[in-house]
């Protein structure tokens, strides 16, 4: 069980970092009619989540993959309230702190890990260089 812990937040963080360092591309503006569509997927998707997965009201460029069990979006805001808001909201939500996981900062980045009896959830929460907004990873593991 250790093993995949360690496993889920050496993954996020990498996953994080590169999405970091990408590049923007030079993709064409999206019609309203795509727009839209995207906007009907993302709240279909944030509907389906379970009640007990928090993200947060302000939360921009959501990307949804496997199945809804990995989200990943932009927020505005400094590292240290959003994780603050992330420890409140998952304590609300019944998640209990895995044992004694760490949740140092490593580098503009910070990883919580919960339990439940049936999932486990963590959220990478990471700084965007020369922005006031952070990155949040969210991956839910149903056991």
């Amino acid at each position: 069980m250790k093993h995949v812990f360690s496993t889920i937040i050496v993954s996020g963080i990498m996953l994080l970092v590169l999405m970091g360092c990408s590049r923007p591309t030079d993709e064409p503006q999206k019609t309203e009619d795509e727009l839209f569509a995207a906007t009907t997927t993302a709240e279909a998707n944030l509907a389906g989540l379970p009640t007990d997965v928090p993200v947060h009201p302000n939360a921009e460029q959501l990307k949804f993959a496997a199945s809804n069990t990995s989200i990943s979006y932009i927020v505005t805001g400094d590292l240290d309230t959003l994780v603050a808001y992330y420890r409140s909201e998952l304590e609300t939500q019944g998640w209990e702190k895995r044992g004694n996981s760490p949740e140092s900062p490593i580098g503009d980045a910070l990883t919580l890990l919960r339990v439940k009896p049936d999932k486990n959830i963590s959220v990478t929460i990471q700084g965007i260089p020369e922005s006031d907004q952070v990155r949040v990873l969210i991956t839910l593991i149903l056991k």
